[in-house]
This record gives structure tokens, C-alpha cells and sequence, in this order.
């Protein structure tokens, strides 16, 4: 039997839900458990409220968001990968409404559109927040204003594969091969014994940004931290 998960009880979450409108969620007991699960509308003054009214169905990442968030810690943090959609298409904006009330969105990175593929051709991104306080919330909500705040973006051009999934490497301006050194561990059977050793491999270098993103984020959070 499976141990309940209680709510606000997880200081980090990293996901990569199921998304897609093939696999839509129409139960009516489980769309009312969300805010998102629901109809909203929007003012005149560009502010929206969240009706009694369910949706009909809802794509399953959009209530994910809701339910990792319910299930951080104050002050925890998520990181989700999700389809561009959600961050751009002007008919979800009641959805970045309700991310940006209850969350501090500290990077958004625009993932290639390889990242996926050839397994799935959907655009996607990573989004990381860090979940507010309720007494931080009711004080946005009655002050009417959020304090401002950096956010750390990056758009990577390369992830390493093509379309196709083969391997792409990155090249000289003469378009050779980038060679370098990695330092790697190897596991042999010497005498019927699994031995692990570290060797030095030279190996064509992987044209993947995501490694160079890290590392700028690294630098910025430290700065950030820093700052505070």
C-alpha cells in the first residue's frame, strides 16, 4: 500500500510531468481539489478571479504545477519542465496569474526544440520558483503591489542531439572536431573482481549548452545571494 504524501512537506521538487490535450483530465472530484482545475475570468483592470465554475477538462501539467507547489514548504522550490505554451499563449495567462501569486519565478530557460526529440516534438522550458508565504501572499493581495525582483533567463541554442537523436559535436571555424580530455571512471573484472579505475579518454566535445547554462546560474545565484 502506498504512503500518503502530506502537503507542504518537500524543501525541493524537480519534475518532468506527462503533458499533452491526449491525455485531458475530466473528472469533476478532481478538478475542484484546484484553483486551476477551474474557470477564470478576467477584469477589466487585467486582474483575474477564479470562479465556482469547473473546466470541462484540463492537459494534466497545468494541474501538475498546482500540485507540486501545494506540495513544497514555504520558501521551497520547484523546478518543472513545461510546454512553452503555458508561458506564452495569451489564453493561459490566468495560469502565469496564478504562478506568479503564489510563487517567485527565479529562472526560466527555453529549452532547444531538439531537447525531446525524436521522441517528442513539443517546445518546452524549465521554470524554477520558490513558493511564497501565505502572510507574503495576503500582503500582495491586499497591498495591491509585489516587490520586484531578478530572474535568471537563458535560451540554450544546442543540447547535444539533433532532431534524429544522433550525437552532434562541437567544431573549429576549419569545421574539425572539438577534441578534449575527460577524466573517466571504468569499471573492469580483474581476477572475477569488479575494479573501478579512472582513466584519461580524448573524445569529440558534445555541442550542448546546458552545461554552460549551469554554471551561469551557479554565478548568478552566488551574486544573488551575495547581494541579499
Amino acid at each position: 500500500m502506498r504512503e500518503k504524501i502530506e502537503l507542504e512537506s518537500f524543501d525541493l521538487l524537480f519534475t518532468n510531468p506527462p503533458f499533452g490535450a491526449k491525455i485531458p483530465i475530466d473528472d469533476p472530484h478532481i478538478l475542484a481539489q484546484y484553483d486551476l482545475g477551474h474557470i477564470w475570468r478576467e477584469s477589466e483592470n487585467y486582474q483575474f478571479m477564479q470562479t465556482d465554475e469547473l473546466r470541462r477538462s484540463v492537459p494534466p501539467e497545468q494541474l501538475f504545477i498546482e500540485r507540486c507547489v501545494q506540495m513544497l514548504k514555504p520558501y521551497g522550490r520547484l523546478a518543472i519542465v513545461l510546454p512553452d505554451s503555458i508561458l506564452s499563449n495569451p489564453g493561459l495567462a490566468y495560469i502565469r496569474h496564478w504562478i506568479l501569486t503564489n510563487n517567485r519565478v527565479l529562472a526560466s530557460i527555453d529549452l532547444p526544440s531538439e531537447t525531446f526529440q525524436p521522441f517528442v516534438g513539443t517546445q518546452t522550458s524549465l521554470l524554477f520558483l520558490e513558493r511564497k508565504t501565505k502572510e507574503e501572499i495576503q500582503y500582495e493581495k491586499e497591498s495591491g503591489a509585489q516587490r520586484d525582483y531578478e530572474i535568471f533567463m537563458s535560451v540554450p541554442r544546442k543540447i547535444g542531439h539533433d532532431r534524429r537523436g544522433n550525437d552532434v559535436y562541437r567544431r573549429s571555424p576549419e569545421g574539425e572536431e572539438i577534441i578534449v580530455e575527460l577524466d573517466k571512471e571504468i569499471t573492469r573484472v580483474v581476477k572475477g573482481k569488479k575494479v573501478k579505475e579512472r582513466i584519461k579518454s580524448l573524445e569529440p566535445m558534445r555541442a550542448d549548452d546546458l552545461p554552460i547554462v549551469a554554471d551561469a546560474f551557479k554565478k548568478w545565484w552566488k551574486e544573488r545571494t551575495i547581494d541579499s
